[in-house]
Protein backbone atom coordinates (compact mmCIF):
# COMPACT_ATOMS: atom_id res chain seq x y z
CA UNK A 1 0.00 0.00 0.00
CA UNK A 2 1.51 3.53 -1.15
CA UNK A 3 -1.08 5.57 1.27
CA UNK A 4 -3.34 5.11 3.63
CA UNK A 5 -6.08 7.64 4.90
CA UNK A 6 -7.82 8.24 8.43
CA UNK A 7 -10.87 10.20 7.86
CA UNK A 8 -14.52 9.76 7.20
CA UNK A 9 -16.18 9.60 3.62
CA UNK A 10 -19.50 11.74 3.81
CA UNK A 11 -22.93 11.56 2.00
CA UNK A 12 -23.50 14.93 -0.11
CA UNK A 13 -26.12 16.56 -1.20
CA UNK A 14 -25.81 19.30 -3.89
CA UNK A 15 -28.79 22.13 -4.05
CA UNK A 16 -29.40 22.09 -8.30
CA UNK A 17 -32.61 24.12 -7.80
CA UNK A 18 -36.40 24.13 -6.99
CA UNK A 19 -35.92 22.21 -3.73
CA UNK A 20 -34.00 19.61 -5.57
CA UNK A 21 -30.43 17.78 -4.94
CA UNK A 22 -27.91 15.93 -6.32
CA UNK A 23 -26.59 12.68 -4.34
CA UNK A 24 -23.13 12.10 -4.37
CA UNK A 25 -19.81 10.94 -2.15
CA UNK A 26 -17.16 13.28 -0.98
CA UNK A 27 -14.75 13.64 2.14
CA UNK A 28 -11.17 15.16 2.56
CA UNK A 29 -10.07 12.41 2.63
CA UNK A 30 -12.20 10.28 -0.01
CA UNK A 31 -11.31 13.03 -2.04
CA UNK A 32 -7.29 12.73 -1.63
CA UNK A 33 -7.27 8.83 -1.87
CA UNK A 34 -9.22 9.26 -5.06
CA UNK A 35 -6.36 11.81 -6.53
CA UNK A 36 -3.53 9.59 -5.50
CA UNK A 37 -5.06 6.58 -7.03
CA UNK A 38 -5.44 8.97 -10.41
CA UNK A 39 -1.33 9.14 -9.78
CA UNK A 40 -0.97 5.75 -9.94
CA UNK A 41 -0.67 5.26 -5.92
CA UNK A 42 -2.17 2.23 -4.29
CA UNK A 43 -4.73 3.56 -1.39
CA UNK A 44 -6.61 2.26 1.57
CA UNK A 45 -8.72 4.19 3.89
CA UNK A 46 -9.19 3.77 7.99
CA UNK A 47 -12.84 4.89 8.77
CA UNK A 48 -16.05 2.80 9.46
CA UNK A 49 -19.56 2.85 7.07
CA UNK A 50 -22.80 3.20 8.34
CA UNK A 51 -25.80 0.82 7.83
CA UNK A 52 -28.24 3.16 6.16
CA UNK A 53 -29.45 3.59 2.65
CA UNK A 54 -26.45 5.40 1.28
CA UNK A 55 -23.71 2.55 2.27
CA UNK A 56 -23.81 0.46 -0.85
CA UNK A 57 -23.71 3.58 -3.01
CA UNK A 58 -20.80 4.89 -0.99
CA UNK A 59 -19.04 1.40 -1.29
CA UNK A 60 -19.66 1.02 -4.65
CA UNK A 61 -17.63 4.57 -4.89
CA UNK A 62 -14.81 3.64 -2.91
CA UNK A 63 -14.61 0.41 -4.97
CA UNK A 64 -14.43 2.13 -8.02
CA UNK A 65 -11.64 4.17 -6.45
CA UNK A 66 -10.14 1.39 -5.85
CA UNK A 67 -9.69 2.07 -2.38
CA UNK A 68 -8.80 -0.71 0.46
CA UNK A 69 -11.91 -0.49 2.56
CA UNK A 70 -10.53 -3.70 4.23
CA UNK A 71 -10.43 -1.32 7.63
CA UNK A 72 -13.78 -0.09 7.18
CA UNK A 73 -16.29 -2.11 9.38
CA UNK A 74 -20.05 -1.45 9.02
CA UNK A 75 -21.50 0.20 12.25
CA UNK A 76 -24.93 -1.38 12.88
CA UNK A 77 -27.16 1.24 13.95
CA UNK A 78 -25.41 4.45 12.98
CA UNK A 79 -25.89 6.60 9.88
CA UNK A 80 -23.23 7.69 7.12
CA UNK A 81 -22.35 11.46 7.74
CA UNK A 82 -24.07 13.85 5.54
CA UNK A 83 -23.50 17.64 3.76
CA UNK A 84 -25.53 19.90 1.86
CA UNK A 85 -24.04 21.78 -0.21
CA UNK A 86 -25.73 25.16 -1.69
CA UNK A 87 -23.41 26.84 -4.31
CA UNK A 88 -25.25 30.40 -4.80
CA UNK A 89 -24.92 31.09 -0.99
CA UNK A 90 -22.21 32.89 0.79
CA UNK A 91 -19.16 31.03 1.40
CA UNK A 92 -19.61 30.11 5.44
CA UNK A 93 -23.29 29.27 4.56
CA UNK A 94 -22.78 26.69 1.99
CA UNK A 95 -22.22 23.77 3.83
CA UNK A 96 -24.25 22.52 5.97
CA UNK A 97 -23.47 19.02 8.04
CA UNK A 98 -25.30 16.07 9.79
CA UNK A 99 -22.07 14.07 11.18
CA UNK A 100 -22.62 14.31 14.82
CA UNK A 101 -22.12 10.36 16.65
CA UNK A 102 -21.87 9.01 12.37
CA UNK A 103 -20.53 5.60 11.71
CA UNK A 104 -17.05 6.87 11.02
CA UNK A 105 -16.45 8.01 14.43
CA UNK A 106 -16.85 4.83 16.17
CA UNK A 107 -13.78 3.75 13.72
CA UNK A 108 -10.93 3.38 16.51
CA UNK A 109 -14.08 1.70 18.75
CA UNK A 110 -15.06 -0.94 16.51
CA UNK A 111 -11.55 -2.14 15.58
CA UNK A 112 -8.76 -3.76 17.20
CA UNK A 113 -5.85 -0.76 17.71
CA UNK A 114 -3.33 -3.78 17.16
CA UNK A 115 -4.67 -4.67 13.83
CA UNK A 116 -5.05 -1.02 12.82
CA UNK A 117 -1.68 -0.08 13.81
CA UNK A 118 -0.80 -3.47 11.20
CA UNK A 119 -2.36 -2.05 8.80
CA UNK A 120 -1.04 1.38 8.82
CA UNK A 121 2.73 0.12 9.29
CA UNK A 122 2.18 -1.88 5.97
CA UNK A 123 1.45 1.40 4.12
CA UNK A 124 4.28 4.02 2.88
CA UNK A 125 2.50 7.18 3.68
CA UNK A 126 -0.10 7.97 6.50
CA UNK A 127 -2.44 11.03 5.74
CA UNK A 128 -4.96 12.58 7.98
CA UNK A 129 -6.10 15.73 8.98
CA UNK A 130 -7.64 17.58 12.08
CA UNK A 131 -11.18 16.43 11.46
CA UNK A 132 -10.63 13.04 12.73
CA UNK A 133 -9.13 14.47 15.28
CA UNK A 134 -12.32 16.03 15.89
CA UNK A 135 -14.65 13.63 15.78
CA UNK A 136 -13.63 10.20 15.97
CA UNK A 137 -13.98 8.56 19.39
CA UNK A 138 -11.09 7.47 21.53
CA UNK A 139 -9.23 9.98 20.31
CA UNK A 140 -5.51 8.80 22.29
CA UNK A 141 -5.81 5.52 20.46
CA UNK A 142 -5.41 7.55 17.09
CA UNK A 143 -2.52 9.58 18.37
CA UNK A 144 -1.04 6.26 19.53
CA UNK A 145 -1.69 4.70 15.79
CA UNK A 146 0.14 7.68 14.16
CA UNK A 147 3.10 7.19 16.50
CA UNK A 148 3.50 3.82 15.72
CA UNK A 149 3.59 4.81 12.27
CA UNK A 150 5.77 7.11 12.34
CA UNK A 151 8.42 4.92 14.69
CA UNK A 152 7.80 2.45 11.94
CA UNK A 153 9.32 4.76 9.02
CA UNK A 154 5.45 5.45 7.88
CA UNK A 155 5.57 9.37 6.61
CA UNK A 156 3.13 10.89 8.30
CA UNK A 157 1.38 13.77 7.19
CA UNK A 158 -0.76 15.81 8.54
CA UNK A 159 -3.61 18.56 6.74
CA UNK A 160 -4.23 21.07 9.45
CA UNK A 161 -7.60 21.73 7.42
CA UNK A 162 -9.61 23.19 10.07
CA UNK A 163 -13.69 23.21 10.66
CA UNK A 164 -14.07 24.99 13.32
CA UNK A 165 -17.84 23.69 13.95
CA UNK A 166 -16.57 20.27 15.02
CA UNK A 167 -14.63 21.55 18.06
CA UNK A 168 -15.93 22.94 21.09
CA UNK A 169 -12.77 25.14 21.73
CA UNK A 170 -9.92 25.34 19.10
CA UNK A 171 -7.94 25.87 22.21
CA UNK A 172 -8.24 21.69 22.15
CA UNK A 173 -6.53 22.06 18.64
CA UNK A 174 -4.07 24.44 19.56
CA UNK A 175 -3.20 22.33 22.52
CA UNK A 176 -2.44 18.97 20.36
CA UNK A 177 -0.60 20.22 17.70
CA UNK A 178 2.96 20.32 19.89
CA UNK A 179 1.56 17.42 21.47
CA UNK A 180 1.80 15.09 18.01
CA UNK A 181 4.56 16.95 16.31
CA UNK A 182 7.27 14.78 17.09
CA UNK A 183 5.34 12.19 14.79
CA UNK A 184 5.02 13.81 11.96
CA UNK A 185 7.25 13.86 8.59
CA UNK A 186 4.66 17.17 6.83
CA UNK A 187 2.36 19.39 8.08
CA UNK A 188 0.27 21.64 5.65
CA UNK A 189 -1.55 24.50 6.91
CA UNK A 190 -3.16 27.38 4.62
CA UNK A 191 -3.72 30.47 5.56
CA UNK A 192 -7.42 30.46 6.34
CA UNK A 193 -6.23 27.56 9.21
CA UNK A 194 -3.43 29.42 10.69
CA UNK A 195 -5.88 32.75 11.12
CA UNK A 196 -8.28 30.52 12.77
CA UNK A 197 -6.24 29.68 15.19
CA UNK A 198 -4.00 32.64 15.27
CA UNK A 199 -5.12 35.09 13.82
CA UNK A 200 -3.51 37.07 10.91
CA UNK A 201 0.28 37.12 10.34
CA UNK A 202 2.82 37.05 7.37
CA UNK A 203 3.24 33.63 6.33
CA UNK A 204 6.81 33.70 7.33
CA UNK A 205 5.89 34.26 10.85
CA UNK A 206 3.49 31.44 10.62
CA UNK A 207 5.73 28.97 9.21
CA UNK A 208 8.79 29.80 11.91
CA UNK A 209 6.04 29.40 14.71
CA UNK A 210 5.35 25.74 13.36
CA UNK A 211 8.65 24.53 13.33
CA UNK A 212 9.80 25.93 16.28
CA UNK A 213 6.86 24.21 17.66
CA UNK A 214 8.59 20.87 16.36
CA UNK A 215 7.11 20.25 12.61
CA UNK A 216 10.46 19.19 10.35
CA UNK A 217 8.78 20.50 7.19
CA UNK A 218 5.60 22.80 7.03
CA UNK A 219 3.79 23.86 3.58
CA UNK A 220 1.93 26.78 3.57
CA UNK A 221 -0.86 27.37 1.04
CA UNK A 222 -2.22 30.48 0.27
CA UNK A 223 -4.35 29.99 -2.71
CA UNK A 224 -3.46 31.47 -5.92
CA UNK A 225 -0.13 33.11 -4.21
CA UNK A 226 2.85 31.20 -3.77
CA UNK A 227 3.22 28.27 -1.52
CA UNK A 228 5.84 29.05 1.37
CA UNK A 229 7.98 26.13 2.95
CA UNK A 230 9.76 25.77 5.68
CA UNK A 231 12.12 23.23 6.82
CA UNK A 232 14.01 22.62 10.10
CA UNK A 233 17.64 21.05 9.34
CA UNK A 234 19.23 18.70 12.15
CA UNK A 235 20.92 21.97 13.97
CA UNK A 236 16.96 23.17 14.17
CA UNK A 237 17.64 26.80 12.05
CA UNK A 238 14.83 26.76 9.38
CA UNK A 239 15.09 27.55 6.06
CA UNK A 240 11.56 29.03 4.21
CA UNK A 241 11.47 29.28 1.06
CA UNK A 242 8.48 29.96 -1.83
CA UNK A 243 6.90 27.67 -4.38
CA UNK A 244 5.06 29.20 -7.27
CA UNK A 245 1.06 28.28 -8.40
CA UNK A 246 0.56 27.35 -12.07
CA UNK A 247 -2.07 29.68 -13.86
CA UNK A 248 -5.07 28.09 -14.39
CA UNK A 249 -7.44 30.05 -16.76
CA UNK A 250 -10.71 28.70 -16.31
CA UNK A 251 -11.71 27.35 -13.18
CA UNK A 252 -14.40 25.45 -12.73
CA UNK A 253 -14.88 24.02 -9.02
CA UNK A 254 -12.45 24.68 -6.22
CA UNK A 255 -13.92 22.43 -4.23
CA UNK A 256 -11.03 19.78 -3.15
CA UNK A 257 -8.06 21.52 -4.52
CA UNK A 258 -5.80 20.95 -1.17
CA UNK A 259 -7.63 17.44 -0.87
CA UNK A 260 -5.41 17.35 -4.76
CA UNK A 261 -2.74 19.03 -3.12
CA UNK A 262 -2.25 16.14 -0.74
CA UNK A 263 -1.91 13.69 -3.20
CA UNK A 264 0.38 15.42 -5.33
CA UNK A 265 2.77 15.77 -2.69
CA UNK A 266 2.94 12.64 -1.29
CA UNK A 267 3.11 10.96 -4.97
CA UNK A 268 5.93 13.08 -5.08
CA UNK A 269 7.21 11.97 -1.73
CA UNK A 270 7.73 8.69 -2.41
CA UNK A 271 9.07 9.13 -5.28
CA UNK A 272 12.04 10.74 -3.46
CA UNK A 273 11.55 14.19 -4.28
CA UNK A 274 12.98 17.33 -2.31
CA UNK A 275 10.34 19.10 -1.02
CA UNK A 276 10.50 22.32 -3.10
CA UNK A 277 9.47 19.48 -5.79
CA UNK A 278 6.93 17.91 -3.77
CA UNK A 279 5.07 20.87 -3.11
CA UNK A 280 5.35 21.81 -7.32
CA UNK A 281 3.45 18.38 -8.01
CA UNK A 282 1.09 19.59 -4.94
CA UNK A 283 0.42 22.95 -6.63
CA UNK A 284 0.04 21.23 -9.59
CA UNK A 285 -2.65 18.56 -9.08
CA UNK A 286 -4.23 21.12 -7.55
CA UNK A 287 -4.63 23.13 -10.56
CA UNK A 288 -5.71 19.92 -12.29
CA UNK A 289 -8.37 19.39 -9.53
CA UNK A 290 -9.81 22.86 -9.93
CA UNK A 291 -10.19 22.31 -13.74
CA UNK A 292 -13.29 20.30 -13.55
CA UNK A 293 -16.52 20.06 -11.65
CA UNK A 294 -16.03 17.60 -8.22
CA UNK A 295 -13.77 17.07 -5.66
CA UNK A 296 -12.73 13.51 -6.36
CA UNK A 297 -10.46 15.16 -8.96
CA UNK A 298 -12.10 13.28 -12.09
CA UNK A 299 -9.62 16.15 -14.19
CA UNK A 300 -6.31 14.65 -12.80
CA UNK A 301 -4.36 12.16 -14.38
CA UNK A 302 0.07 12.12 -14.99
CA UNK A 303 0.27 13.75 -18.13
CA UNK A 304 -2.18 16.63 -16.97
CA UNK A 305 -0.42 17.08 -13.87
CA UNK A 306 2.83 17.13 -16.30
CA UNK A 307 2.06 19.75 -18.11
CA UNK A 308 1.29 22.18 -14.94
CA UNK A 309 4.44 20.98 -13.19
CA UNK A 310 7.25 21.46 -15.85
CA UNK A 311 6.82 25.41 -15.92
CA UNK A 312 7.14 25.33 -11.87
CA UNK A 313 10.66 23.82 -12.36
CA UNK A 314 11.91 25.44 -16.02
CA UNK A 315 14.18 27.63 -14.83
CA UNK A 316 16.98 25.08 -13.27
CA UNK A 317 17.71 21.78 -12.10
CA UNK A 318 14.90 19.23 -10.60
CA UNK A 319 16.37 19.65 -7.68
CA UNK A 320 15.03 22.08 -4.92
CA UNK A 321 17.44 24.14 -2.57
CA UNK A 322 20.27 22.20 -0.99
CA UNK A 323 18.68 22.61 2.51
CA UNK A 324 15.59 21.03 1.23
CA UNK A 325 17.02 17.90 0.38
CA UNK A 326 19.39 17.45 3.22
CA UNK A 327 16.44 18.08 5.35
CA UNK A 328 14.62 15.37 4.31
CA UNK A 329 16.87 12.80 5.74
CA UNK A 330 15.96 14.12 9.13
Amino acid sequence: MDIIGIGECLVEMSAVGDGLYQLGYSGDILNSLSAAGRLGLTTGLLSALGDDPFTEGLTDVLNSEQIDISHCPVVGHKANGMYFIHPDDIEDHQFHFLRADSAATFAFVAQPLHELVDYVRSAKALLFSSIPLAVMKERERMISLIREAHSSGVKVCFDLNIRTRLWENLDTLRDLLPEIASYINVLFVTNHDDEHLFGSREPAAAVDHYVNLGYREVVFRRGADHTVVGLRDAGKSTAIFDVPVPRVVTVIDPTGAGDAFNAGYIAALLRNHPPYECTAMGNATAACSIEVRGGRGTGISVERVERHYRPLVKWGTFKGPALAMSARRH
